[in-house]
């Protein structure tokens, strides 16, 4: 099955984690967000991979072509951020009337998608939230989809469509997003999925919807660090660091190269390679790549690649080659 996968935002909200790196690289619970939704995707027999790519876009391409040499992956470029159905539109030539899903590069989920296999309606995976304007929502009519709405200002729903998407035609879905820019239908002055949707609702194509077991919220560093928790619970910890005279308190997740001396670690560090950690203690942490922790006292705190750490801190979130003493 073929997956677009848009990864082309600027991630604002996790500034100043995105000044260097793309949203979708930003590590949680020892991988990248994007790592974890492309291996979701391949236990769904997704063998073909569209990446839409835009800020920072070579770093996605890179990283793709070295971590999923055996998969099917190519890549097309928005230059302009104008919508989520702009954005898919641009995968049309690597799209056919074959099944094709939609992930968007930032959703970590858990949901069984092999009871997509041979499904003739188009598919939306919801989940029910506290706040339905922030997302856009499914009215149903028992279990029937009968209409879809981008960030409603008035609550019509509170099931929120949670950004995987499954189309029983590529070809048919590249038809609406291609219908609404003509049309120049736009939400908040952008080209929405859910809009294109609700084109193809209203000429009388078939919808349904899938629960979702799991959905994390990758937005900011705070739920970043909700979600890094979960999975490290969920998963167990990972890694063997060279210890000197440290205690680990699991779940955590270490890179190779870790090195914890005279320190209390856990629970839930997550850590890229080649760190160092010395006479600190240290939880509730995500820790870039090459960093060096010395004499602080750190939680919730998040940090880039080559990050020195000295003193005494509560929380931070800084990003690559940061120097931050105390």
């Amino acid at each position: 099955m073929h997956c677009i996968i848009p990864a082309a935002g600027k991630g604002t909200r996790m500034r100043p984690l995105t000044w260097a790196n793309p949203k979708p690289l930003i590590p949680v619970a020892g991988r990248p967000m994007l790592a974890h939704v492309i291996d979701s995707l391949l236990k769904a027999d997704v063998d073909h991979i569209t990446l839409i790519t835009g800020y920072l876009g070579d770093a996605i391409v890179e990283w793709a072509q070295k971590t999923y040499p055996d998969i099917k992956v190519d890549f097309a470029e928005q230059k302009e951020a104008d919508g989520l159905a702009s954005a898919v539109l641009l995968a049309e030539k690597f799209t056919s009337d074959a099944p094709s899903m939609i992930v968007l590069g930032d959703t970590l989920f858990s949901a069984d998608l092999s009871v997509l296999s041979g499904e003739t309606r188009n598919m939306i995976v919801t989940s029910p939230v506290e706040d339905p304007s922030r997302f856009g929502v499914v009215l149903m009519d028992g279990e029937k989809v009968v209409k879809l709405v981008e960030k409603p200002s008035e609550p019509i729903s509170n099931l929120a469509i949670v950004g995987v998407y499954y189309f029983a035609s590529g070809n048919k879905l590249m038809d609406y997003c291609r219908e609404l820019k003509q049309k120049d239908i736009k939400t908040r002055g952008e080209y929405q999925l859910t809009d294109a949707m609700q084109l193809m609702l209203q000429d009388g194509e078939p919808f349904g919807i899938l629960d979702i077991n799991g959905w994390y919220d990758c937005g900011k560093p705070e739920t970043l660090l909700e979600t890094n928790r979960e999975l490290l619970e969920q998963n167990g910890g990972s890694g063997s660091p060279e210890l000197e005279n440290s205690k680990i308190i699991e779940p955590c997740f270490f890179g190779p190269g870790t090195v914890i001396r005279n320190s209390i670690v856990g629970p839930w560090f997550a850590g890229g390679n080649d760190i160092l950690i010395e006479n600190s203690i240290i939880s509730d942490t995500i820790a870039g790549a090459k960093s060096e922790f010395t004499h602080v006292m750190l939680k919730q705190s998040v940090t880039g690649e080559r990050s020195r750490i000295q003193g005494s801190s509560k929380k931070i979130y800084i990003g690559d080659d940061s120097i931050a003493e105390f």
